[in-house]
């Protein structure tokens, strides 16, 4: 058991990342098929990909189900083809033989390991961001993993969750960054995450430029603002002038990768996001709006950050709680960081005047500041950006705030664990008992789904396994916040 108990964190993460799978699964074999004209977009998509052809928007879809909601355009078109190069394989072949209700089933199936992806992700940058306290990675994980959003996107055919695994990918490059320095195979890294990014959505341009600047100010080759951190051999190319040409490679990636995506974009729709305000304006009486009318909007702000809420649409007000709780205790938590830091640096001045400077100590305070202004900084221009789509004429959905659902769930997290081991134990069970509540909520396990029996009896069977799997995830946390000597990530 001693042996077990340094990868407690691991495990807790991995099995947040199998309950994700299995509530994300539980919520697609339960929903009717198509059930939105969103789903039928991104599943034509893809379709229309494994016959080898873009979708364009004016052409309208390719596929005519025999069920569901039909768009009167392609109005997913505008978006880059990584998601449904990932599900064109599995879902094309199915509808080329006629079973269009197993297509579905099978695309929702694959966006649920995307779920458990996102999952894994979360808790890998957690690690990265917070080296020092492992047990902050494990519950990010287990807050990403009960977000109700989260689950709802896993149970059908949409594209965020690529673009959720990456962007957590680029938080965990970036702190890497900054508070190991740089290698040859984290340049290589960054390259492909943002690369595989811009090929995800456009709005992970937030994070392309976010993996750019922690590049050029990554910390010197072998700095040990992170224990465990160690130089790799050629890591020192890297200082000095050697950041610039990581921040280009980081740059020009993803221009490589995906450019030619839009630019397609800017020739069909005349600019790069491919939008028609035109046509939602007359269509879907989407109109043009001032930033001081978008920012003063109820509705966009509860639209975009109801991550939490699942289909509670009337009686989810509390839900916020689940947003707003961790980040107030979180906050609180820095408050007491910066006071204890200011009364051990007070007592480290007085040691440094006779011979005790710790300059790995200062180092180590550089990469805290940057590694939370990362942060904040990904955050605040996800917002802008979703400002400006608003201005346009685009709607504020919550599923747009699943790309920093991952930097949002590392201070949750933080918060739930800041309080000593009982108290974060019991922060921890309390917050997540209704968040995954809200989950169950989503489901309908009452009728047969499509007239399949069968399907009913899969969607019951792995709700228990879920329910299970996450009773399994909690005791592993709590047995992680409570163990006397939680150790460091290495």
């Amino acid at each position: 058991m001693r042996r077990f108990l340094p990868r407690l964190p691991t495990a807790v993460v991995i099995t947040a990342a199998v309950f994700a799978v299995l509530a994300s699964l539980a919520v697609g074999w339960s929903a009717a098929p198509l059930n939105t004209a969103d789903e039928t977009a991104h599943l034509d998509y893809a379709i229309g990909l494994w016959h080898g052809h873009l979708p364009v928007f004016e052409q309208g879809l390719a596929i005519r189900p025999p069920f569901g909601i039909v768009p009167p355009v392609q109005w997913v078109a505008q978006h880059p083809p990584l998601f449904y190069a990932l599900v064109a394989p599995v879902v094309g072949p199915l509808w080329d033989g006629g079973h269009p209700y197993a297509a579905v089933l099978a695309g929702r199936s694959v966006n649920a390991l995307l779920a458990g992806g996102a999952v894994l992700a979360t808790g890998f940058a957690g690690f990265r961001v917070v080296p020092r306290r492992p047990a902050v990675g494990a519950v990010a994980a287990i807050v990403i993993a009960c977000t109700s959003m989260l689950l709802l996107v896993g149970g059908a055919v949409y594209n965020d969750l690529p673009n959720t695994i990456l962007a957590a990918l680029a938080i965990a490059v970036g702190a890497t960054a900054l508070r190991r320095g740089l290698s040859t195979r984290l340049v290589v890294v960054a390259g492909v995450v943002t690369g595989l990014g811009m090929l995800s959505r456009a709005s992970f341009a937030v994070f392309v430029v976010a993996v750019v600047v922690a590049l050029v100010l990554a910390a010197r080759s072998g700095s040990r603002s992170a224990p465990g951190s160690r130089s790799a051999p050629g890591s020192r190319f890297w200082d000095g002038w050697g950041r610039l040409v990581a921040a280009a490679v980081a740059a020009l990636v993803p221009v490589l990768a995906a450019g030619w995506f839009y630019l397609r974009n800017i020739a069909l729709t005349g600019n790069a996001e491919g939008s028609h305000p035109e046509w939602a304006a007359e269509h879907l009486h989407r109109h043009t709006a001032s930033a001081s009318q978008v920012l003063t909007d109820h509705d966009f702000w509860t639209g975009l950050f109801s991550v939490f809420l699942g289909h509670l649409a009337e009686d989810g007000a509390w839900t916020w709680l689940l947003l707003l709780g961790p980040l107030a205790l979180a906050l609180a938590a820095a408050v007491v960081g910066v006071v204890r830091r200011a009364g051990h640096g007070s007592a480290g001045r007085g040691s440094a005047g006779r011979g005790g400077a710790t300059p790995a100590r200062a180092s180590s305070t550089r990469a805290d500041w940057l590694v939370a202004a990362m942060l904040a900084a990904v955050v605040l221009l996800v917002v802008v950006a979703q400002v400006r789509f608003t201005m346009s004429g685009g709607s504020a959905h919550a599923r747009y705030l699943l790309a920093v659902m991952p930097v949002l769930a590392i201070p949750m997290a933080i918060g739930l664990t800041g309080f000593g081991r009982i108290a974060s134990s019991v922060l921890t069970v309390v917050w997540t008992l209704p968040a995954a509540w809200v989950w169950f909520t989503i489901l309908d396990l009452q009728a047969p789904v499509a007239g399949s029996s069968a399907v009913l009896v899969v969607a019951r069977v792995v709700t228990v396994l879920a329910v299970v799997v996450l009773a399994l995830a909690l005791v592993l946390t709590v047995r992680l916040l409570t163990r006397k000597a939680p150790g460091v990530l290495r």
